[in-house]
């Protein structure tokens, strides 16, 4: 029997897939590739299911749910983040460009934790764009980091997920390429404040 899937708004659209809400559990999401772009759902699906199947689990990755296979499509479900009252996610791009001296002291904790546990646990992110990374915070104090997207590494014998020695040389390369991305937030954050400050005068 072929699974039905009933997809809400668009949350989100890259490249290769889109992002929808499911109509039949507002807590998770369908990521939607076509068979013939379907490469990066394809390596994440392996990804986490090997994640699971070594009960690794970290903080910032979305529950995985499933990976479907449709006639023209493959489908990955997993954790949907969504605004409560309370709790408010924004990209990491779009908290850095507004965020208090405050909010980035605790912001850089996070993002050092975040590092430790990626090493740590040998977890493979190969996109690390502030677009792809969402700050959650509880009454605008960041308390959480989450990487929606990007998982596994796209080597055709991807070693770095499974030896921890070459997992931990690949995490580091690509949190140096995550540094120049973010470091081009603050540069923009500091122009924004520069401008304000002309602007005043």
């Amino acid at each position: 029997m072929m699974t039905e899937f009933h997809f809400g708004k668009l949350i989100g659209k890259g490249m290769e897939r889109a992002c929808y809400e499911n109509m039949d559990n507002p807590n998770t999401c369908f990521k939607v590739s076509r068979k013939e772009h379907s490469k990066q759902t394809i390596r994440e699906g392996a990804y986490f299911k090997y994640l699971q199947k070594k009960n690794i689990s970290p903080s910032f990755m979305p529950k995985f749910i499933g990976l479907y296979e449709t006639e023209d499509s493959f489908i990955l479900e997993q954790e949907c983040v969504r605004n409560t009252e309370e709790i408010k996610t924004q990209t990491l791009r779009d908290f850095v460009l507004n965020a208090s001296e405050e909010q980035m002291v605790k912001l850089e904790q996070l993002l050092e934790n975040l590092r430790e546990e990626m090493l740590r646990l040998n977890i493979i992110v190969s996109d690390m764009r502030t677009t792809n990374i969402l700050v959650l915070t509880y009454h605008d104090k960041p308390f959480k980091i989450m990487i929606f997207d990007g998982y596994g590494t796209p080597e055709f014998i991807p070693l770095p997920n499974f030896i921890p020695f070459l997992g931990a040389k690949k995490i580091e390369r690509q949190w140096n390429k995550f540094r120049r991305y973010y470091n081009e937030d603050l540069q923009k954050k500091a122009q924004n404040a520069s401008q304000n400050t002309s602007v005043k005068c």
